[in-house]
């Protein structure tokens, strides 16, 4: 395996390493649920993308004054870059192969004497993001400030940037993370003992068979609250913190904290915030806000399929709820989800059990089906 402390490095400036451009837009383009131009703004999350656009609405956003028919040069990047957000989440970088325009949130880098590959780039975004320390919202990291800086890279024995190095080191920790991942998925495979390698499941089918009830959800469940716990009263550590959010499986943040709401191999449902009636299911350890109800089946031991199962019988009640008519306690106890039925009418758990084990299988099954076609795509 190639080495990072066997190669001799030197800090460059950014202007020798990168040709620096500026973002766009101080107000987003009108977005849109069907067009896929992504528009990249400071986020640290989804490659940067906070929204889609039309080629439509970027060129009407380009446009400048009240003459629409004046002259305009469309706002976009061609790709092959890596967008580094100089505000909000300053520091994240995300490489882009293809076209897309920016928020002036957003430094877009171009490689100056070498075109651009998904190897190159990962190594030099892990470079970039060790500059991140430097910044915060207080101290942006706008283009002035940024063809300031400097990053420290390989070099070959006469001095100059290695990217030869660059490239093929991420391609051979690539290749070793893809071995790994090929006998975990095939491990878990033979785990489930649901379907043989490439069988596919006619969900539709498996759904349609069965006949469905609807069940109060305090007759499932025993329903366990969570414990409040503001941020400022919490003190860090690697225990998750489950709070009413619809991201990130629920995890606010991570404490060293422990009281009554500790819990583990269980469904949590927010009955509050953003993330109204979403549940994540949480195999490990974690403590749980006030705004988070835990959930343990009542008749069956918890088992992760089942769970998950009920999560999303649950979350299809969700239309019900707003801000002003919440998922309270009482609500949440009282409404009913449908759910599949034996031939005695009582909840199907063994089905459950056994779609969601196939489910897995088949997905498993895709993600090494697409991991052989990669490895035939040249990058």
């Amino acid at each position: 395996m190639m080495r990072l402390d066997d190669r001799e490095w030197k800090c460059f400036n950014f202007v020798d390493v990168f040709d620096i451009q500026k973002g766009f837009y101080n107000k987003k383009p009108e977005t849109s649920e069907t067009e896929r131009i992504p528009f990249l703004g400071a986020t640290a999350n989804n490659n940067g993308v906070t929204g889609w656009c039309s080629l439509k609405a970027i060129d009407n956003a380009s446009r400048t004054g009240d003459d629409k028919n004046e002259p305009m040069s469309r706002k976009m990047f061609s790709g092959g870059c890596i967008a580094v957000t100089n505000n909000g989440s300053v520091g994240h970088a995300y490489y882009w192969p293809h076209e897309f325009t920016c928020s002036h949130d957003i430094n877009p880098l171009f490689l100056k004497d070498k075109e651009l590959n998904k190897y190159l780039a990962m190594f030099l975004i892990g470079a970039i993001e060790k500059q991140a320390v430097c910044f915060e919202y207080a101290r942006k990291w706008r283009p002035a400030r940024m063809v300031k800086s400097r990053i420290m890279l390989p070099v070959t024995d006469a001095g100059e940037l290695d990217y030869e190095f660059m490239e093929d080191y991420i391609r051979e920790l690539m290749a070793e993370k893809k071995k790994q991942y090929r006998g975990y998925a095939k491990q878990r495979i033979e785990e489930l003992c649901a379907v043989s390698c490439g069988q596919q499941v006619d969900w539709k089918s498996m759904i349609d068979s069965h006949e469905w009830e609807p069940f109060q959800i305090d007759t499932i469940f025993n329903i366990l609250p969570g414990k409040r716990l503001v941020a400022a009263d919490s003190t860090p550590g690697d225990r998750p913190f489950i709070g009413a959010l619809d991201n990130s499986n629920g995890v606010a943040r991570f404490v060293s904290d422990k009281n009554e709401s500790l819990d583990k191999n269980v469904l949590g449902v927010n009955y509050n915030g953003n993330g109204m009636v979403i549940g994540f299911y949480h195999p490990y350890e974690c403590i749980f806000s006030d705004d988070v109800k835990r959930f343990h089946l009542k008749d069956r031991e918890d088992d992760p399929f089942v769970l998950l199962f009920m999560k999303t019988a649950i979350l299809m009640q969700k239309q019900k709820f707003g801000y002003l008519y919440k998922f309270n306690a009482d609500r949440m106890a009282h409404t009913s989800i449908m759910l599949p039925v034996t031939d005695a009418g009582q909840p199907d758990y063994d089905f459950m059990e056994s779609f969601g084990r196939k489910m897995m299988s088949n997905k498993y099954n895709q993600y090494l089906a697409f991991l052989a076609m990669s490895d035939t795509i040249k990058a």
